[in-house]
């Protein structure tokens, strides 16, 4: 490494899950006398933590670290890499094409990143690997947290590269769990987000069963006032047992689900199980079950095998179930993948246009809804002045997942700061967003 500056320069792409390896790392180094910055421009290191989920995602890696890695913003400055495209790619084809890059952490280097960016050899010796504790979190200021109960993934679906990147099911004990939750608490969170490649199989490998309901009356069980948000809910994973869970009263009634397809052959081809009467019992049983549930579904297009038949079915399904919101993919096929080797599907061209059709049928579904809600009263959390709409400030409630879900825009009020919960009046929608003035206390 080159430089003597201790500043960091943190640059996090893809999902939550990489914002909590971001902030596990920024710990890690404060804990070691480094300083994280909010400006490449100050910094002596800068560290781009990529995801290679898909070719997209790989491509917006690259583009990051070329730009980061310019002459004229690199300059003296060190530049490391870190994450998901390391581990799927190698160090060694990685720094034949990044020549610019001057250091390369997998998932097994984190724990010794401050001594691996030591200038002096004999520091970076004696050097003690940083534990991974977690006490920053980047989403703290607008009220949130998002808790990463396990790492890697045991399922097998065709398309899904997760399992070669970053490796088989490692859950944490809810012991580690429920004490972060508990420090994020203490320092303000009033929502706390579970989130895994699977939360449905959480705790499988250490407890010898799925144990996600376990940690959520343990959760629980921490005063305060905060919510709890769970994502990524894999539908083969839930039964009674975490629809039972779910009704605890700290829990948000917002289920995530990655369907992936209705059509039943398209499904055995993704390695996965069940068809579209299946998916209706489930979501029949959670709408039954609850009184009032935001249904977020996640559908990929254009995969191998899927004919006019199929995605005719999987749009009446989706006009039929009128989700709250919904995720909507073209397939992308991806090296070491069991799907790699059927092809591309039906085409980048008409995945396209079979995704743009389901879009416009969705956004008149959440159109309706937006409407729907007008009138009604809503405990939020504001997270911040809006950027889009200025004048007003930006808010959640149970409904809206942070970052994919639609907003509750709020105009400027007297005393209203980021990171509080408020409640609102719900005055107007505008497309598939909200509305709202503060209620007096």
């Amino acid at each position: 490494m080159k430089t003597q500056n201790r500043n960091i320069y943190m640059h996090c792409l893809g999902c939550p899950r990489n914002e909590v390896d971001c902030d596990t790392l920024a710990s890690a180094l404060i804990r070691a006398g480094w300083h994280i910055c909010d400006d490449p421009e100050d910094a002596g290191t800068i560290v781009v933590n990529t995801c290679s989920f898909l070719v997209s995602a790989v491509e917006e890696s690259i583009e990051a670290i070329l730009e980061l890695g310019a002459p004229g913003v690199k300059e003296d400055r060190s530049l490391v890499v870190a994450g998901c495209l390391v581990s799927r790619y190698g160090k060694q084809a990685l720094s034949s094409l990044l020549p610019e890059v001057d250091l390369f952490l997998d998932f097994p280097d984190y724990p010794h990143l401050s001594a691996l960016m030591e200038k002096d050899p004999e520091t970076r010796t004696h050097c003690a690997a940083s534990a991974p504790t977690r006490e920053l979190a980047s989403t703290l200021s607008r009220g949130y947290v998002y808790l990463k109960i396990s790492e890697g993934c045991d399922r097998r679906c065709s398309f899904c590269a997760i399992p070669s990147i970053r490796g088989p099911l490692r859950s944490r004990p809810w012991e580690e769990i429920k004490t972060e939750a508990g420090y994020f608490i203490e320092r303000g969170a009033h929502e706390l987000i579970l989130i895994a490649q699977d939360t449905t199989s959480y705790g499988l490998d250490i407890y010898g069963r799925p144990s996600l309901p376990k940690l959520v009356y343990e959760l629980g069980e921490k005063d305060g006032d905060w919510t709890l948000r769970i994502l990524y809910m894999h539908p083969g994973g839930i039964d009674t047992e975490i629809l039972s869970a779910m009704g605890h009263p700290r829990v948000n009634n917002y289920f995530d689900l990655p369907f992936q397809h209705v059509d039943e052959n398209v499904l055995q081809e993704m390695g996965r199980r069940g068809n579209a009467d299946s998916q209706r019992r489930l979501i029949s049983s959670i709408r039954e079950g609850f009184d009032e549930a935001a249904l977020r579904a996640t559908f990929i297009v254009g995969f191998p095998g899927e004919d006019r038949a199929a995605f005719r079915s999987l749009e009446d399904f989706i006009l039929e179930m009128r989700f709250d919101w919904l995720g909507l993919f073209s397939y992308s096929q991806e090296e070491r993948t069991p799907a790699f080797s059927l092809g591309k599907g039906v085409g980048a061209k008409a995945a396209k246009e079979r995704v743009e059709e389901l879009s416009a049928l969705q956004e008149e579904i959440m159109r309706d809804k937006a409407r729907d809600m007008v009138g009604k009263r809503l405990r939020v959390l504001v997270e911040g002045r809006s950027l889009e709409a200025p004048g007003f400030w930006e808010a959640r409630s149970w409904r809206e997942a942070p970052e994919i879900d639609g907003v509750i825009f709020i105009a400027h009020s007297v005393g209203i700061e980021p990171g509080t919960v408020r409640e609102v009046s719900i005055t107007a929608s505008e497309g598939i967003d909200l509305i709202g003035n503060i209620q007096s206390r």
